[in-house]
């Protein structure tokens, strides 16, 4: 089962491929394919590319940050994007649309076979109105993200606990599979509307949110050779996951068979058991 990119997924790209090219400089750079490039054009993102030297590294939810010496490369993956750094001479891999040329002979490839990511260079003196970075919510481990501003943002709403966890506006980074992991450990149905939940479930998802975050980092952890034999695809799986994937199986909590639902047009994993439907209100 293929798996598309969240919030644990990206922070392990930042952790492994960031430290390799912190301080290098990009001699050149070349676009396969120009839909990939969401701004400036693709000349001048070649053009203002070219000579900056990786400074810093940052993540915002699911969008890696490069930091140059002069603005800032931001990708954000999609369902297939991979970034990998090759040493020199190494062999061509198909779907490659980005190349960073390193001056010490390395390369950058950005790889997305179905090419729903995108890319962008922010340069230092201009504002980001292109790759939706500042319109995302907190982070999950940020200070801010208790159960009050949980249920302040999702508690009057009518949507599903599901599509509120997947609206990146409130807490970036939950995609499709994290957020069927948050709501088992939580024992809340998927399609519990977030108006009927309890103050105690809004504090347990407040606190089960970046501990299940935390928990995929964790899993995910994977040295650079291992990442690069990979091609940065192979270093997450769902052996460990308790519900995404699981139709079928039994809970691992309660021997019941797990069910997939589709809520919001996604997806959804769960127990009916130990996640209960909500009752119908007359």
């Amino acid at each position: 089962m293929r798996r598309v990119p969240e919030l644990p997924e990206i922070e392990t790209v930042r952790r492994v491929v960031c430290p390799q090219i912190t301080g290098a400089k990009i001699v050149s750079v070349a676009v396969g394919r120009e839909k990939i490039v969401g701004h400036p054009s693709m000349t001048e993102f070649i053009r203002k590319l070219e000579g900056r030297t990786v400074v810093s590294d940052d993540r915002k939810g699911k969008a890696l940050v490069i930091i140059l010496d002069r603005g800032k490369l931001i990708i954000r993956f999609g369902m297939t994007g991979q970034l990998i750094v090759v040493p020199e001479g190494y062999p061509p891999e198909k779907h490659t649309h980005v190349t960073l040329r390193l001056e010490d002979g390395r390369e950058v490839w950005y790889i997305d076979p179905r090419m729903f990511g995108k890319v962008w260079y922010i340069d230092e003196d201009e504002e980001d109105t292109y790759s939706g970075i500042g319109r995302l919510g907190l982070e999950p481990d940020d200070p801010e993200m208790d159960w009050r501003f949980l249920k302040g943002k999702l508690g009057k709403r009518s949507l599903t606990i599901k599509e509120a966890l997947l609206d990146q506006s409130v807490v970036a980074g939950i995609g499709n599979i994290w957020s069927d992991e948050i709501l088992f450990r939580c024992k809340v149905c998927p399609e519990t509307p977030c108006s009927s939940l309890s103050d105690a479930k809004w504090k347990l998802l407040a606190k089960t949110i970046p501990e299940v975050m935390k928990f995929g980092i964790e899993k995910n952890a994977i040295t650079p050779a291992e990442y690069l034999e990979g091609k940065g695809r192979k270093y997450y799986d769902i052996y460990y996951l308790e519900a995404y994937g699981h139709e079928g199986d039994p809970c691992p909590r309660c021997g019941k068979e797990m069910v997939r639902t589709v809520i919001g047009g996604r997806s959804s994993y769960w127990c009916p058991r130990c996640q209960r439907k909500p009752r119908c209100r007359n």
